[in-house]
C-alpha cells in the first residue's frame, strides 16, 4: 500500500507541468469549467491537463456519466486536411433534443432550421466566427467552425462527467491519466472515448509508449514559444492564466513541422486559444496578429478584435451591449460609434443612420399609422403618439368577455347582467341576459340583449337570439328613430347605431354574440363588465361599490340586474379532460386555425390565433352542440381580422360550411357585407337610414341591385 501511494505521488508530480490553472479568480474568470480542443489535436480537460490525441474518428468530448439516464452528451468528429485537422461535426444531444453542428447548418431532431433558434431550454446562435449553444441545465458548447471546441459546465457536474474532457473532479491527472496505479498515455485515454459509427471508416491512432522522448526532442523549439507567450503585451493574460501549457502546445505545434514548411495554422490556433481563454478568464489579450500573421479577414466594414462584447449592439437592438453579461470573446466587431444594420445588412453604420421596421422597411421621417396609434421613424427609433380612438367590447360564447381596455376573462352566469354601462350621464344601459343552453350549468348562452336610453325603463330595445327585436312592440327591420337605427346587414347580424357614439353590433349565427363599440367621448366613464374604458388594464374589474376583484366570478356577480339570480362561482377543471372523444373532436378542428399552410395563416402575424384556439378546444368540450360553439369561436377569429383589414374569404370552405347553405330564398351569403339593409322600404325613406361605418360582416343577403320585399 506504501509502494501505490508513492507511486501516486510520483506520477502527479511527473504529469503536473501540463496543468492549466486560473492564478487569480475573480467573478468573470470560469477557467476550471472549461474544456477545450483546438488547432494540431489539443485538447484541456476541466481539471487543467493539457495533452494531445491525434484522432480523427468520432468521440465522446464530454457526457454525463452518472445518471442512469444521460442528460447529456457533446461528440466531435475531426478529419484531417491538407492544412491541419479540422473539426466537421459537433452532435449535442441534452435529454431528447438531438442538435448537430456543421460549418454551414444546424440541424435538430432531424429537421434543419435557421439561426437563432430556441427549442426546449436550447438556444442556438452564431456570429461571423462562432456557433454557440446555450443551455438552460447548465451547457455551453462554442465552435469556430474550423478547428476549436469549448464545452463550459454548471458547476453542479463535478464529478459526473467523462470523455476526452475527464472526469471533472478537480484533482488534474488522477483517473484520466493515473488508472490503478498506471500511467495511461494520451493515446490510450483518447481511444478510449471513441463512439462507434458503422458510417465511418477510420483506425486508432498508434499508441506510442515512449511519449516522453517526443517531448524531449521538441525542447528546443521551447524557447521561441517562451519569448513568444511571455511577452510584455501579454502580460495581462500571464496574471490569470498559466503560460506554461501554452508554451508546450506552442512547442509541439512548431516541432511537428517540416523544417522547409512555413505554415503557421496550428501555432496561430494555439495562439488564438490563449488568447481566447485569457479574455474569457477576465484578461485582456492584445492585438497580436498582423497582417501577415494569423490574420482574420471580417466580412462588411467590420473589424477585428481579440476582447470584445458578444452582444454586438444593432439597428433594431440598441442597448444588447450595455446588458450584457457574456465573457468577452474574440471575432469581427462594429468599429466605436457604429451599430450593424441588421434591417437592410448593409455593415456598420452610426446610429442615426439606421431604419426603422414594422411591415416593411421605413426610411427616418416616414410614418407608420396603426389603430391607435401614429409613429415616425426617426434615427431608427419610432416615435409614436396615441390616437384617441373608439373602445370595443365583446360578449362571445356565451362566456368569453373582453373589455374595452382588453381584458380577458371567462364567465359562466345565469341571470341578467349589467353588460355596459354610461355611469356619468346614463345615456345608455345594456344588460345581457346569460344563462344555460340546456341542461349544462357551464355550458351557457347569450339569449337577449336590452338597451336602455337615458334610463327609461319604459321603452327598452329588446333584441333576442332568434333575431326578433321589441320596442314596445316586436318591430321589423330597418327600424329608425330620432335617436337610433336597427337594421340588419346580413342575416346573420343585427346593427344597432345611434347619434350619440353607442353601436351594439349582434350576431345571432350559429350562437348569439355581442360586440358594443363606445366612441372617445365616453372614456373613463362606462362601467359594467365591459369595464370602465380607461385605458388602464388594471382595474377593469371594479365592482358598482368600487372595489378591484381579484377573480372574474366575484366581479361579474356584483355586476347582476336582479337581486335574485344565485351567484356563480369560477370554473377551474379542463371541460376536455371528461372525454378523450370530445378532445379529440376539439383538437382536429380547432387546430385548422392554427395550420400554418391554411388560409388563416393570412392573419397569424396580425391577429394572434393561440387565444382563439384555447377558446375553440373549451367552448367545443363544454357545449352540448360543440359544432355551433367552435363555429362561433371561427367566426370570432374571422370578425378581429376583418376588424384589422384581412378578409378571409373562403374560410367556411375549411370549417363551419353548412351555415352558408340555408339562406333565404333569392339571397346570397357573402363574406364581406358592409351596407345598410337593402329594402323596397328603405328606398321610401329620404334620409341615410344608417352609416357603413362598421366592422364588415359575413351573411345571406340580396344581391347587389336587388332589394328585400318585405311581404
Amino acid at each position: 500500500m506504501e509502494w501505490r501511494t508513492s507511486t501516486y505521488c510520483i506520477l502527479l508530480l511527473a504529469l503536473i507541468g501540463i496543468q492549466v490553472d486560473s492564478k487569480n479568480v475573480s467573478p468573470s474568470n470560469h477557467v476550471n469549467n472549461i474544456c477545450s480542443m483546438w488547432g494540431n489535436f489539443h485538447f484541456k480537460t476541466f481539471d487543467g491537463d493539457v495533452y494531445q490525441f491525434p484522432g480523427t474518428c468520432e468521440y465522446n468530448l464530454v457526457s454525463d456519466c452518472q445518471s442512469l439516464i444521460r442528460q447529456f452528451s457533446v461528440h466531435v468528429k475531426r478529419t484531417e486536411h491538407t492544412n491541419g485537422p479540422k473539426i466537421s461535426r459537433v452532435s449535442v444531444s441534452i435529454n431528447d433534443i438531438a442538435v448537430e453542428l456543421t460549418e454551414n447548418q444546424v440541424v435538430i431532431n432531424g429537421q434543419k432550421v435557421t439561426l437563432p433558434v430556441h427549442v426546449s431550454g436550447i438556444l442556438v446562435e452564431e456570429n461571423t466566427i462562432y456557433t454557440k449553444l446555450y443551455s438552460k441545465m447548465g451547457i455551453t458548447v462554442t465552435w469556430n467552425k474550423e478547428d476549436a471546441v469549448m464545452v463550459e459546465l454548471d458547476s453542479k457536474y463535478s464529478n459526473r462527467t467523462c470523455g476526452l474532457c475527464g472526469d471533472f473532479n478537480g484533482v488534474p491527472v488522477y483517473n484520466e491519466f493515473i488508472e490503478s496505479g498506471r500511467k495511461v498515455g494520451y493515446t490510450e485515454f483518447g481511444n478510449k472515448h471513441r463512439v462507434p459509427n458503422p458510417t465511418h471508416d477510420c483506425e486508432d491512432p498508434f499508441e506510442n509508449i515512449d511519449e516522453q522522448n517526443e517531448v524531449d526532442q521538441c525542447e528546443k523549439y521551447r524557447a521561441d514559444c517562451a519569448d513568444l507567450l511571455e511577452e510584455e503585451k501579454w502580460s495581462s493574460c500571464s496574471w490569470v492564466l498559466n503560460t506554461e501549457p501554452y508554451i508546450k502546445a506552442c512547442t509541439n505545434d512548431i516541432c511537428s513541422r517540416e523544417p522547409e514548411d512555413e505554415d503557421t495554422t496550428a501555432l496561430c490556433a494555439t495562439l488564438s486559444e490563449y488568447s481566447r481563454q485569457c479574455s474569457h478568464a477576465g484578461g485582456t489579450p492584445p492585438t497580436w496578429r498582423t497582417a501577415k500573421f494569423c490574420a482574420v479577414t471580417c466580412p462588411y466594414n467590420m473589424v477585428h478584435s481579440e476582447s470584445g462584447s458578444p452582444c454586438m449592439d444593432t439597428c433594431l437592438h440598441r442597448d444588447t451591449n450595455t446588458l450584457c453579461e457574456e465573457h468577452n470573446i474574440d471575432g469581427c466587431f462594429c468599429p466605436p460609434g457604429t451599430v450593424f444594420d441588421d434591417i437592410s445588412n448593409t455593415g456598420c453604420i452610426p446610429a442615426e443612420k439606421c431604419q426603422c421596421k414594422h411591415d416593411r422597411v421605413y426610411n427616418t421621417g416616414e410614418v407608420l399609422r396603426k389603430d391607435e396609434e401614429e409613429c415616425i421613424c426617426e434615427e431608427g427609433k419610432w416615435i409614436c403618439e396615441s390616437i384617441p380612438g373608439p373602445g370595443l367590447c365583446a360578449i362571445e360564447e356565451g362566456s368569453h368577455f373582453t373589455t374595452y381596455d382588453g381584458k380577458d376573462f371567462t364567465f359562466h352566469g345565469d341571470c341578467n347582467y349589467v353588460l355596459s354601462k354610461d355611469c356619468d350621464e346614463s345615456k345608455f344601459i345594456i344588460l345581457g341576459q346569460i344563462v344555460p343552453c340546456f341542461t349544462h350549468e357551464t355550458d351557457t348562452c347569450l339569449k337577449s340583449v336590452v338597451v336602455l336610453f337615458d334610463n327609461d325603463k319604459k321603452n327598452p330595445l329588446i333584441i333576442k337570439a332568434d333575431g326578433t327585436v321589441q320596442h314596445n312592440a316586436e318591430v321589423s327591420l330597418p327600424y329608425m328613430t330620432a335617436d337610433f337605427t336597427v337594421f340588419m346587414p346580413s342575416s346573420f347580424h343585427i346593427m344597432l347605431q345611434t347619434s350619440f357614439g353607442l353601436q351594439v353590433q349582434v350576431q345571432l349565427v350559429p350562437l348569439m354574440q355581442v360586440y358594443i363599440t363606445v366612441d372617445q367621448s365616453f372614456q373613463g366613464k362606462t362601467c359594467g363588465l365591459c369595464g370602465n374604458f380607461n385605458k388602464v388594464l388594471s382595474d377593469d374589474l371594479k365592482t358598482p361599490q368600487g372595489v378591484v376583484e381579484g377573480t372574474a366570478a366575484s366581479f361579474a356577480n356584483a355586476w347582476k340586474a336582479l337581486s335574485n339570480c344565485p351567484d356563480r362561482t369560477e370554473r377551474m377543471d379542463d371541460p376536455c379532460s371528461y372525454s378523450s372523444d370530445s378532445e379529440h373532436f376539439a383538437e382536429h378542428w380547432c387546430s385548422k386555425m392554427k395550420d400554418k399552410e391554411s388560409l388563416f395563416a393570412k392573419c397569424h402575424s396580425t391577429v394572434n390565433p393561440d387565444s382563439y384556439y384555447k377558446r375553440c378546444k373549451y367552448s367545443s368540450c363544454t357545449c352540448e352542440k360543440s359544432e355551433d360553439c367552435l363555429c362561433t369561436v371561427f367566426s370570432s377569429y374571422a370578425r378581429a381580422c376583418a376588424a384589422k383589414g384581412i378578409f378571409l374569404q373562403g374560410w367556411r370552405d375549411i370549417v363551419c360550411e353548412k351555415y352558408t347553405e340555408n339562406c333565404p330564398a333569392s339571397q346570397k351569403y357573402s363574406y364581406q357585407l358592409q351596407s345598410c339593409q337593402r329594402t323596397c322600404l328603405s328606398l321610401a325613406s329620404e334620409r341615410q337610414s344608417c352609416s357603413i361605418h362598421f366592422v364588415p360582416v359575413d351573411g345571406c343577403a340580396c344581391p347587389e341591385g336587388l332589394y328585400q320585399d318585405e311581404n
